[in-house]
């Protein structure tokens, strides 16, 4: 046989394994396609537990020592972290209604924005996130899984061989324990999104439990207790700073989940009932912004060790305080559990949110050769190049800029809303969504919506020059650095606006057409209302067609009409 021959055979054999009637190819597999009745199992406590476990993890932690480290008292971090989840529950809720109404995901909705080739600017946006925060949160969670084990072998732990250099920013206990973390992930990205009830009901209430635990332990060992001097601290910043700190605060907050916000799509479209489960359920995962309140209280406090000694806890991960109480907690038992809540903290966030949700990005970009789990073991594997390790470390720069990465998921959200909301009017053709040429109204020209790239520029424009000031803070003019400190809402609005009027403008025959006629003839807005609508649409069609062709044969004597007496 020949290369060629063999090499044919290969690819064969890589072909996703179809699961449903119609072969894999270049615009479809079974994870890319609507979501069937029997894999719609999300209600709204599912969606409640997924958004407990995208705030309680460690970035989580470091967004409000980060908010109190920038000047701000703690309730003034408060205040920015209870307004930031108002309008993340706001941006999320609009973001995820189309997912969840036509139970599609965030690659098959940025086909109908970018076009059906343009949409691989946007997906490979979102999989080079995922790849980085994957690595970042797996090594925070191996940090996590070290709590674990050195609080019941510490000797061991200690005798660990070390083949690193201290340069590489790791030791050889903290790598071991950051490969046994991506383990432990590993085998849960083969469970299917539909079947991850059990996993958040359990996460969720371990990592709850412990985050109660963690702030009574704060206030009970903080020097003075809830009267504590730093729970008194005074205001640092002007009247004029301390407004713009706490847009900044605020921005800050929703951009630390804004690319939860970007592809929650990505869940929403396993919602039971779409009316109103899925937008009731997003709204209300934000109506307990005590997840993260107690942030600014356990961070940058005085703490007092057992010999009555005071010391200083600036903190930015809550590995740091669970390694620096190893010898203030009585008994290994409490810090042991610590740990394991943190780990299970960091995989609650890293296999649904990175993961999972990587995986059907990487799938969308080859679906006949990858699926979904297919996907998400190559993030997993790949993050490892990233070297988290001298990130975490060394990095403070590159951390910074993943921090401020919403100047360019926002616009990307605010074209989404728009061509949902007002462009398409809440009508998507489904089916077009998998064509691949001119006969989708989703091909645009040659498959790209340049209006869409417009508007996206259009939308970083006024923040990318804040967004290098946040890397390097003395090289930006007053004005950029204040357009920055609103920089999600005002990427979303630009964005928002400009998509529309370039839409308007130059508009999309073909989509204009599918929205009139479907609004004419009042159809539902929903994923099966739709369907049975255009099944029936065109089932009437036919009939209609049969009859006039009857009667046209009969007009021109082909066919003789026949006439029954009674007998």
């Amino acid at each position: 046989m020949t290369s060629a021959g063999l090499m044919r055979r290969l690819l064969k054999k890589l072909e996703v394994p179809n699961q449903d009637e119609r072969e894999a190819d270049r615009w479809h597999n079974f994870d890319l396609m609507p979501v069937e009745p029997a894999r719609r199992t999300w209600d709204a406590r599912q969606f409640v537990e997924l958004w407990i476990l995208v705030n309680m993890n460690i970035s989580g932690y470091q967004t409000g020592s980060s908010l109190v480290s920038s000047g701000l008292t703690w309730w003034q971090a408060v205040v920015c972290i209870i307004f930031g989840d108002i309008l993340a529950a706001i941006f999320v809720t609009l973001n995820s209604t189309s997912g969840a109404f036509y139970h599609i995901g965030y690659p098959a909705i940025t086909r109908i924005v970018f076009g059906m080739n343009g949409s691989y600017f946007a997906l490979a946006n979102r999989i080079l996130l995922s790849m980085v925060w994957f690595a970042v949160q797996a090594w925070n969670g191996g940090l996590c899984v070290e709590v674990c084990l050195r609080a019941v072998f510490p000797h061991h732990i200690d005798n660990i061989p070390n083949p690193f250099p201290e340069s590489t920013g790791m030791n050889g206990a903290e790598f071991m324990c950051y490969v046994l973390f991506m383990l432990i992930c590993a085998p849960l990205t083969y469970i299917r999104p539909h079947k991850l009830n059990t996993f958040f009901k359990i996460c969720s209430v371990i990592v709850f439990v412990n985050q109660l635990a963690m702030l009574i332990w704060a206030l009970a060992t903080m020097k003075g207790g809830l009267a504590s001097s730093e729970l008194k601290s005074e205001v640092s910043l002007g009247k004029s700073a301390l407004a713009w700190a706490i847009c900044n605060g605020i921005m800050a907050q929703i951009g630390s989940i804004a690319a939860g916000i970007l592809n929650d799509n990505d869940f929403t479209r396993f919602a039971k009932t779409p009316e109103r489960l899925a937008i009731v359920a997003q709204a209300r995962s934000y109506n307990v912004p005590c997840h993260r309140v107690p942030d600014s209280l356990v961070w940058h406090s005085d703490y007092r060790s057992d010999d009555g000694a005071v010391w200083r806890a600036d903190l930015e991960s809550p590995s740091t305080p669970t390694r620096c109480t190893e010898g203030r907690w009585p008994g290994f038992p409490r810090v042991h559990f610590c740990g394991f809540a943190w780990m299970i903290a960091q995989i609650g966030i890293n296999v649904p949110g990175n993961l999972i949700a990587g995986g059907v990005d990487v799938a969308a970009l080859w679906p006949k050769y990858i699926n979904l789990r297919r996907g998400a073991y190559l993030i997993l594997l790949v993050s490892i190049a990233v070297n988290p390790w001298q990130l975490v470390s060394t990095s403070s720069v590159f951390l910074n800029v993943l921090g401020a990465y919403g100047v360019f998921l926002s616009p990307m959200i605010g074209m989404m809303v728009s061509h949902y909301y007002v462009i398409q009017k809440r009508y998507f053709k489904i089916p077009d969504i998998y064509i691949g040429d001119s006969r989708s109204i989703y091909w645009y020209t040659k498959g790209v919506n340049w209006r869409a790239f417009v508007a996206f520029s259009c939308g970083v424009a006024p923040c990318i020059t804040g967004f290098v000031g946040a890397v390097s803070p003395h090289i930006v003019s007053a004005p950029a650095a204040r357009m920055y400190d609103i920089n999600f809402v005002l990427g979303f609005t630009v964005s928002f606006v400009v998509n529309w009027i370039l839409h308007c403008l130059f508009p999309v025959p073909s989509q204009i057409t599918f929205v009139r006629n479907m609004e004419k003839a009042g159809a539902p807005t929903t994923l099966d209302g739709l369907s049975k609508f255009m099944a029936m649409a065109a089932a009437s069609a036919a009939a209609t067609e049969e009859h006039e062709s009857i009667d046209a044969k009969k007009r021109s004597g082909e066919i003789t009409p026949q006439v029954y007496e009674a007998t």
